[in-house]
């Protein structure tokens, strides 16, 4: 490209030049015909000749200058042809050469757009061009690559994220079963076998139902959301169930505080992983012998559903943080807390039924998660101020 740049320079240089030399000369040629200097010439004769010898004595004069007018008009255009034949040679090879130049610099950019193209791998997607200068074609072109490269490096953030996400989503129902098999093997006795059967068949439940969120997550941002008819008291006993075994082993109290009767049309698999959801982080934050509330009520016309912990506590300037997905409070070190898919799950579902999730929480006090879903999806009111186990 930059020696086709060279030579298109070039040649528009060298075309540009000729046009102005050969006009140069049309004029210049121009100017000398029809001897302008001899039809003008003024002919001073000797006054003491007769009358008629004067004229004769002009017109030989005359006569006599126009030839050596000729000549010198004639020599002058070939001295000029022979200059502008002289400055044409030279002007090519220059304007070779300063078309080199001015090609790499105008080609530069573009070089270094290729490197960084070429430095750029797939496991690493920080580098940008960053070029400065004006706002040209050139530097639109590299703007537009360095966008290129920040909507590459956040399609690369989310599949990372998406599958730390699957792998902390399974991760729960994984761990449960593997301790309620444990127990039921340690102990050996039909109950206990039968306990843990049901609670690995939910578990498998739970596991097909994070799939498919999953892969909806991964379609179109947003969970399914189903309709049915849900006895809250219900989803809160099977979850609770589930989770007996991981509290008892670190001598955690569950405390259900539900009212019997309260129903709610909505998507029960999703409601049910709200609950699962806010039940584990409670237990994982939570200290051993720690207490842990959940229930469910009703309030106006809005159905809530709870979970208190007396974990370590939220910073109230992170509360905003925490629905974000895989956010670690302080940091990415892997020995932070960690937030995960879990309460972006939470949020999703709660809007998608037409409600919200509200957090109560400071540092060293535990937190306080409610999910306030409308009876009526179409309500346009906030949620009453209410606060559960207070």
């Amino acid at each position: 490209m930059r020696f086709r740049l060279a030579i298109t320079y070039s040649a528009i240089v060298f075309a540009l030049g000729t046009a102005a030399l050969g006009g140069v000369y049309l004029v210049v040629q121009q100017s000398l015909t029809g001897e302008p200097v001899s039809r003008d010439l003024q002919v001073t004769t000797f006054t003491d000749l007769p009358g008629p010898l004067i004229g004769v004595q002009e017109r030989v004069i005359r006569q006599t200058f126009v030839p050596f007018e000729q000549l010198i008009n004639s020599r002058t255009l070939q001295r000029l042809r022979d200059v502008s034949l002289l400055v044409l040679a030279g002007l090519f090879p220059l304007s070779v050469f300063v078309g080199w130049v001015v090609a790499g610099r105008v080609l530069r950019p573009i070089g270094r757009i290729t490197r960084v193209a070429q430095e750029i791998q797939g496991t690493d997607l920080s580098r940008r061009i960053e070029l400065m200068g004006p706002d040209d074609e050139l530097k639109q072109l590299a703007d537009t690559f360095d966008g290129m490269l920040d909507r590459l490096e956040s399609a690369a953030d989310t599949q990372r994220a998406f599958i730390r996400e699957t792998s902390h989503e399974l991760r729960n129902p994984l761990a449960i079963m593997a301790t309620n098999l444990d127990v039921a093997l340690a102990e050996d006795t039909h109950d206990n076998l039968r306990q843990a059967a049901h609670v690995v068949r939910s578990s498998v439940d739970r596991i097909a139902h994070t799939v498919d969120d999953l892969l909806a997550f991964a379609r179109r941002e947003v969970p399914v959301v189903r309709s049915e008819p849900i006895v809250m008291c219900g989803v809160i006993d099977e979850t609770v169930a589930e989770f007996t075994v991981p509290a008892a082993r670190r001598a955690i109290t569950l405390i259900v505080d539900c009212a019997p009767d309260v129903t709610l049309t909505g998507d029960r698999a999703a409601l049910r992983q709200v609950a699962e959801n806010l039940l584990s982080n409670a237990i994982r934050y939570s200290g051993d012998g720690a207490e842990i509330r959940i229930g469910a009520g009703e309030r106006d016309d809005w159905m809530w559903l709870a979970v208190a912990d007396q974990g370590s506590g939220i910073d109230p300037d992170h509360h905003d943080l925490v629905w974000q997905r895989h956010w670690r409070a302080g940091g990415d070190d892997a020995d932070r807390p960690r937030r995960g898919l879990g309460l972006a799950v939470v949020r999703q579902v709660a809007e998608a039924h037409g409600g919200l999730v509200q957090l109560t929480s400071s540092v060293g006090e535990g937190s306080t998660f409610v999910v306030w879903i409308p009876h009526n999806r179409g309500a346009s009111n906030s949620p009453p101020a209410f606060q559960p186990f207070a």
